[in-house]
């Protein structure tokens, strides 16, 4: 007996067992069928556990047969995830194949997809949810097996994804399913074509190749008919068609036509157009259109699809947590608690002070679940003196739900007291940590601990520019590392106003200028583990800039990295991450460009060397976020 035989051993079921807890296959505990064969319900007690499963029986003359039987079973037997169904056991007597597997109370996603009552319960963010565990199911089948396996799933499809009683994904159905080489960099596997049309990847249908890209192109499928409310193979009226068409003729038609004759949004399914981010909506479908590209080597990997569905979803729910559907009266805290977690203002608790007020530590109760909070007592005339409106930034606290953003947890105006409360950040700041005139109190970051840093704050102006706009002013020129704050697992979080500051600042109110300048200073900051002022070429003058410039064309600029990480770094990450920092301080403010013009006059019309390019004043936070996940993949293949 073989060890995966005797490993199989422990997960054999009687067949009498089988029998009696579907009535021997009674029509009444049949819950759906296939061209593999039946699958029934019922009450099976395991282990001292009874639990309500699923009974695959195989059919001996459909399309998998024993040899399907036995490599699902293999596969199966080994897989531990969330979201992947879980495997309870199996039955081979008397000619039998049966595979039982835990029951999923919701059904397959196609079930909804085809009953237009369920649709409409499923709300854009649940879809969201459940498309992001797929992702993470079908990434943990592509490389979470160990070094040298993966699997290929073969038949990803809607009918293939169950929902339990939490709406949780759950990655079904391996019988077309394959291993194959986890530690060769392209794994291809020369198969005899098998899947499901409409969800089959083409350039495998073309070419009998199956790679993981056939599976993302499949689950790209999925997550369109998730967003259109359709299934692939059904036709239906799009936006004001009133003709019928196929889901993929109107994908191709918004997306690969060059006429551009649909608009995306064409693809909205009216049971959530009205309650539906349309920035969210649109993140999702254009990683969905990836996913679908014709083009192999396009297609994106399964770690960027679940960040940007994860982007996607966080933009979802800040526009279900915005101000239009919760009132900012809604975050109100009574005096008295704040008072019992301060201590009353006790300057025991006192962590700070700054010229608009004091920040104190304290534990909130009750609803609060004795969480430690920042709690800022405002000096309101301090802080009117800086031309700050303390309602408007509330507002804008209020709206943000992101990892890498300051959660907002309330405030309160009693008693002539102004006080804001916001999560707090036990590492201090970003600036505590770097030197400043060799006075940097807090240990030196890693380079991990630096790329970290840096692709949080990204992603949390990722954030901020897809629910504010590109052309945003709120934040500018608050994005400064005294603003930046570091949790316990040294998770950045940008606390971007003035009243989310956890410590003193000693910075004055600066002319606004973008943030995406702020950003790249902060990534030259962090890298060379000294601050702006102390290299002088990145303050903004001209000629410092053309300094800068020089520096780059030279590829020199690696000269200001920080010696405590040169050891530590991989240089094409390191290149990727001087070159992002460089092209996002050359994308300097409009207003700053107009200023230079109006300086120099008629000498501007030359097109001096530091003049952003139009590609630069085109740099959005979305390509900057994904240059710096290119640059965090190159780090992780090392």
């Amino acid at each position: 007996m073989s060890s995966s035989e005797e490993n199989l051993e422990k997960y054999r079921i009687p067949l009498d067992e089988i029998l009696r807890v579907t009535s021997n296959f009674s029509p009444n505990t049949r819950i759906g069928d296939g061209g593999f064969g039946m699958v029934y319900m019922g009450e099976l007690s395991k282990d001292g556990k009874t639990r309500t499963v699923a009974i695959k029986r195989l059919n001996k003359d459909g399309y998998q047969g024993n040899n399907e039987f036995r490599n699902e079973l293999e596969m199966v037997s080994s897989f531990h995830h969330p979201n992947i169904i879980t495997f309870i056991g199996y039955c081979d007597e008397a000619n039998e194949m049966i595979i039982v597997y835990d029951y999923a109370k919701n059904g397959s996603l196609d079930h909804h997809l085809q009953k237009p009552e369920k649709m409409r319960r499923l709300t854009w963010a649940q879809r969201l949810k459940i498309c992001l565990g797929a992702a993470k199911g079908l990434k943990y089948l592509h490389s979470g097996l160990g070094e040298h396996n993966r699997v290929i799933h073969r038949d990803m499809k809607s009918a293939n994804i169950l929902l339990d009683d939490n709406l949780e994904a759950k990655i079904c159905d391996f019988g077309l399913s394959r291993f194959g080489a986890r530690n060769l960099e392209d794994t291809q596997l020369i198969t005899k074509i098998a899947g499901t049309r409409f969800y089959m990847d083409p350039l495998y249908a073309e070419r009998s190749r199956l790679t993981k890209e056939s599976d993302m192109y499949s689950f790209g499928v999925v997550m369109f008919e998730m967003s259109s409310g359709t299934l692939v193979y059904n036709q239906k009226c799009f936006g004001d068609d009133e003709n019928p068409q196929y889901l993929f003729d109107v994908v191709r038609s918004c997306y690969d036509d060059d006429k551009k004759a649909a608009r995306p949004d064409k693809l909205i399914d009216p049971f959530i157009k009205d309650h539906t981010d349309m920035n969210s909506f649109n993140t999702f479908n254009k990683i969905a259109h990836k996913c679908v590209n014709l083009k192999l080597e396009q297609r994106p990997t399964m770690e960027k699809i679940i960040r940007k569905i994860e982007q996607a979803l966080e933009i979802q729910l800040n526009h279900d947590e915005s101000p239009t559907t919760r009132s900012l009266d809604s975050f109100q805290i009574p005096l008295e608690e704040i008072n019992l977690a301060t201590q009353n203002f006790n300057h025991e608790t006192c962590i700070g002070e700054y010229e608009y007020g004091v920040v104190h530590r304290g534990q909130l109760y009750e609803r609060w679940q004795n969480r430690t909070m920042a709690i800022t007592r405002l000096n309101r005339e301090g802080y009117r003196s800086w031309g700050q409106d303390v309602n408007k930034e509330l507002r804008m606290l209020s709206r943000f739900h992101h990892q890498n953003i300051c959660r907002f947890i309330g405030y309160c105006e009693e008693a002539n007291e102004t006080i804001i409360v916001h999560e707090y950040a036990v590492n201090g700041n970003v600036a505590d940590h770097i030197g400043h005139r060799g006075t940097n109190k807090l240990p030196n970051l890693t380079w991990a601990q630096r790329l970290k840093i840096i692709q949080g704050v990204a992603r949390g102006l990722q954030c901020l520019h897809l629910a504010l706009g590109e052309g945003i002013r709120e934040i500018e020129g608050s994005v400064i590392c005294e603003n930046i704050l570091l949790d316990e697992s040294m998770e950045p979080k940008i606390s971007f106003f003035g009243l989310s500051r956890q410590g003193p600042t000693y910075h004055e109110p600066r002319e606004h200028i973008s943030d995406m300048y702020s950003f790249g200073v902060i990534i030259f900051e962090i890298l060379s583990g000294r601050r702006a002022n102390d290299l002088k070429i990145y303050i903004r003058e001209d000629e410092q800039f053309d300094q800068l410039q020089e520096y780059y064309r030279n590829n020199k600029l690696n000269v200001f990295i920080d010696d405590y990480i040169r050891d530590q770094i991989d240089s094409p990450c390191l290149n990727i991450l001087i070159d992002v920092a460089y092209r996002c301080i050359k994308k300097r403010s409009h207003r700053h460009i107009m200023k230079e013009k109006q300086s120099r006059g008629r000498m501007m019309r030359r097109g001096p060397s530091h003049v952003p390019s139009s590609r630069d004043l085109r740099f959005t936070m979305n390509e900057v976020v994904e240059r710096i996940e290119d640059a965090m993949e190159l780090e992780a293949d090392n």
